[in-house]
């Protein structure tokens, strides 16, 4: 991966401090994805790690996805996976 979300963040006395550029829906629906259908036991760090290599990467479903919970999906629910997850990086 060529990015960090963490890539703002300045440390300051010992304290993190940052700013975190969350993207417009419009550049997020720029990105290609492909879609998977889900299973009420699910879980986003697992299917992350699955689809995206890094259980770490959780929070890139759920913001592709708009989505406030990772646990308790619907049977069959559609859940957008990036191709490539530097594109996401890459505009944050």
């Amino acid at each position: 991966m060529s990015s960090s979300r963490y890539r703002n963040v300045e440390i300051i006395d010992g304290k993190y401090f940052g700013t975190v550029v969350f993207p417009t829906k419009a550049q997020l629906d720029a990105i290609p994805t492909y879609t998977i259908r889900l299973t009420r036991f699910d879980r986003l760090d697992n299917l992350a790690f699955k689809n995206l290599g890094q259980g770490e990467l959780w929070w890139i479903l759920a913001m592709m996805n708009d989505l406030d919970w990772a646990f308790g999906f619907e049977e069959g629910q559609l859940l957008k996976i990036p191709v490539n997850v530097d594109d996401v990086l890459r505009i944050m």
